[in-house]
């Protein structure tokens, strides 16, 4: 813990100075483009090649990656994602690799490939915690979504999670969208019913791993002024219900930009590339995966890179973007450690901390329980 505190102490003050942080706390592993759903926001499947394997990294280039990591940039924490990472067939391999190089390690997944056995592999392979996208308690607005039968594939997945192995935590993320807005308080009554830990809430989007998809395909999703205002209402009875619940969630200054967004998006100073970067399915190094990058852990470690001086004119680059972003990784974390909320989101910031370590264990499961 003390260590975690300086490291991520150092990142801040270097991240006022505008210089290259001596640590990496979070990566960011999309491990592959490819899936087995197209859901509607999705932009990961219009990328060419999805399917193709070739060009992904090995077993042992993500060992190195994990390696270089873990011991010369003191990570601490691995968010896993793709495309659907468990379409990797050594994704187990890879993920034990990094837990027993000390770090933490969290997946997201739809859910419709976990069956027992791989719940199980997850479970020994010493995962932490699990996220799976559900967008609401009502199937059809899911589905709708997300494809025909991935509702109950999902909730299964939840529930084969919490009886396989209840020491992983479980998480939900949620995408706020102009057809499921009005059903984000139910949706946390029934998180709390299905026995998960955490529900993300996040504004549909067209940038990060959205921005190949057409603004057109998009636009029954996204909210148009004039549903703003009953936006702002929802968005309010989400924040009430936030606060009654046990459930790790994403901030009241989180929830607060969530309108503006779509309306004059707010700027705050980002964290990417300082607390986190991103690494694509093929080995790209970059600040965000909304951006382009020359750097490649095939080409030299990740240490390396991200102490190039190269690498750095890539963080300046964060600094001058004005692409509205509001997602519950970068502008999550970026928010929370912004000094005037730092204080207000200690204990959102404990409960999250709690939750990508894993280290609630059996008793916090039982605990929560009860309320089912």
């Amino acid at each position: 813990m003390a260590a975690n505190v300086w490291r991520v102490s150092n990142v801040m003050v270097n991240r006022y100075l505008g210089r290259p942080p001596r640590y990496l706390p979070v990566i960011l592993l999309f491990v592959t483009d490819r899936c087995n759903l197209r859901c509607r926001m999705c932009g990961v499947c219009e990328r060419e090649g999805t399917q193709d394997t070739s060009g992904e990294l090995t077993t042992d280039q993500y060992k190195a990656v994990i390696t270089s990591a873990a011991t010369r940039l003191g990570t601490s924490l691995a968010s896993i994602s793709g495309g659907e990472p468990l379409l990797r067939a050594d994704i187990f391999e890879i993920i034990r690799f990094a837990v027993d190089a000390g770090i933490s390690t969290h997946i997201c997944t739809n859910g419709l490939l976990l069956n027992r056995e791989r719940a199980e592999r997850l479970r020994d392979a010493g995962i932490a915690a699990v996220s799976v996208s559900v967008d609401s308690p009502d199937a059809s607005i899911h589905e709708y979504l997300r494809g025909s039968g991935t509702f109950q594939g999902a909730v299964d997945a939840i529930q084969l999670l919490r009886d396989t192995a209840p020491d992983i935590q479980v998480g939900i993320n949620y995408l706020i969208t102009r057809l499921n807005y009005r059903n984000m308080t139910d949706m946390v009554a029934y998180a709390e019913r299905l026995g998960v830990q955490q529900i993300k809430f996040a504004p549909v989007h067209a940038n990060l791993l959205h921005r190949l998809k057409a603004k057109s395909e998009l636009d029954e999703l996204y909210f148009a002024p004039e549903d703003l205002a009953d936006l702002q209402r929802e968005i309010d009875r989400l924040k009430e219900r936030c606060r009654t619940t046990w459930l790790s969630t994403t901030s009241a200054t989180f929830h607060d930009g969530i309108v503006s967004f779509y309306a004059q998006p707010r700027k705050f100073k980002c964290y990417a590339g300082y607390m986190v970067c991103a690494i694509g399915p093929a080995g790209q190094v970059a600040p965000c995966c909304d951006m382009d990058s020359p750097f490649s852990v095939q080409d030299r470690p990740l240490d390396v890179i991200w102490r190039d001086p190269a690498f750095h004119e890539l963080r300046r680059r964060v600094d001058r973007c004005d692409v509205p972003c509001w997602d519950t990784t970068n502008t999550e974390l970026s928010l929370r450690l912004q000094p005037r909320t730092l204080l207000r989101n200690l204990a959102a910031n404990w409960r999250d901390l709690r939750f990508y370590s894993g280290t609630r264990g059996r008793r916090a499961n039982k605990r929560e329980n009860t309320h089912e």
